[in-house]
Order: C-alpha cells, then sequence, then structure tokens
C-alpha cells in the first residue's frame, strides 16, 4: 500500500468508523444512561470508542507494512498513523467546546471543563496504546474489529460510493487535521497567556524596591 492510499483508508475508516459507532454504538447507551440518570457511564463508553479507532489505525498501518522490510515508509506509516490519532482527539475536543459556547450551554461548557483531565488521558493514553498495538498486536484482535474491518472494506471497495466516500475521507482527515492545529494553537496561547500573567503579578522583594527608589526624592516632596 502506498501512503495516498494509506491516507486514503485512514480517512475512510474515520468516516464509516465515526458513522457506526454515533448511531448503533453510542445512541442506545446514551439514551439507556440517560434514563436511568447515570451520565457518566458515557466516559466509559467513550475510552471503549476510543480503543476501537486505536485499534482500527494501528492494525492498518500494520496491513500496509506487511510487505516492508526496510526503508522510510517503516518509519512514516507508524508517524502518519499516530499524528491522525493525535489530531483527531483534540480536534474532537475542540468540537465539543466550540458547540457548547456557541449554543450558550453552561451546563454543557462546565461538564467539558469537568471532564477536561479525562480528554487528556484519552489523548496520551490513545498513543501509548497505539504504540503498544504496533508490537503486540493480539490486544486489537476482537470480533467486533472483525466486524468494522469488513463493513469498512465493503465501503471501500464499492465502484462509485466508494470513490465519494474516498473523497470524504480525505476532507474529514484535513478536517481532523486542521481542527486539531487549531486546538493545540489555543492550548499553547493559553499556557504563554498564563506564562506572562505570572510575570506580571510578581511581587518586588522590599530590598530590591529600595533600590529602585531613592528615599531623597519623597524629602523633596515634603519640603515643597
Amino acid at each position: 500500500m502506498n501512503l495516498f492510499a494509506f491516507i486514503f483508508y485512514l480517512g475512510i475508516i474515520n468516516i464509516v468508523f465515526g458513522f457506526l459507532w454515533k448511531w448503533v454504538f453510542v445512541l442506545p447507551f446514551a439514551l439507556l444512561f440517560a434514563a436511568i440518570k447515570f451520565d457518566r457511564a458515557l466516559l466509559i463508553v467513550k475510552a471503549f470508542g476510543a480503543y476501537l479507532l486505536i485499534s482500527l489505525t494501528a492494525l492498518t498501518t500494520l496491513n500496509s507494512l506487511q510487505d516492508e522490510s526496510g526503508g522510510w515508509k517503516l518509519i512514516i506509516f507508524p508517524l502518519i498513523g499516530g499524528f491522525v490519532l493525535f489530531m483527531g482527539f483534540s480536534s474532537n475536543a475542540y468540537e465539543q467546546r466550540k458547540q457548547a459556547h456557541m449554543s450558550y450551554d453552561y451546563s454543557l461548557i462546565a461538564r467539558i471543563e469537568n471532564d477536561a483531565w479525562f480528554d487528556l488521558l484519552l489523548t496520551i493514553g490513545s498513543i501509548i496504546l497505539y504504540i503498544l498495538i504496533l508490537f503486540i498486536p493480539s490486544i486489537a484482535i476482537n470480533p467486533i474489529n472483525n466486524w468494522l474491518f469488513k463493513t469498512i472494506k465493503w465501503a471501500y471497495e464499492l465502484p462509485v460510493l466508494g470513490w465519494i466516500i474516498r473523497i470524504g475521507g480525505v476532507i474529514f482527515l484535513l478536517g481532523i487535521i486542521w481542527y486539531g492545529i487549531l486546538m493545540l494553537l489555543m492550548l499553547g496561547g493559553s499556557i504563554y497567556s498564563k506564562i506572562q500573567g505570572k510575570d506580571k503579578n510578581i511581587i518586588v522583594e522590599p530590598e530590591k524596591l529600595s533600590e529602585v527608589i531613592d528615599d531623597s526624592d519623597f524629602e523633596e516632596v515634603r519640603k515643597d
């Protein structure tokens, strides 16, 4: 598999998996947990979905390297797979924040802020799990992943619709990268602003303050 086909297929994985995961898995569980008033359980569902997507990405990366015994592909392909995963999770966090602020849903904004630790842990953990699967593929082998691969392959090989899905996959992939970069820029800007804020709020020690302010200046004011 060449680099262009590999990127294509990663985009298709994101599109088909995103559709199936949202409507086949998440929606029923969301309705169930809402009925029993146990919304926090959706974090477990979210983590399981991340595991499936990471597994699909890692297995696709390994499959693309089957005929390679050396060369630049052994480095570039795994890097691209990890980069797409990282940007994908970052862009999802960005989209959630954007939609919450645009809808002025303050309860959702508060929940997103409370779950920020989970998103950070999920992003870091996804990269670690991705690397582990590259060395231990058995972690990702299960009936659900097998079914997802068959469904994705079926969509990929459709004569006309397959090309439409491929183009959509590339567009979706570019969108993931774009929003992921925006999220990183926002995070960097937030850290920079906090550092600048701390610099402005530095308390000057009395000894250093006396070196800057001359007491004779105050004596001249009193004489006047």
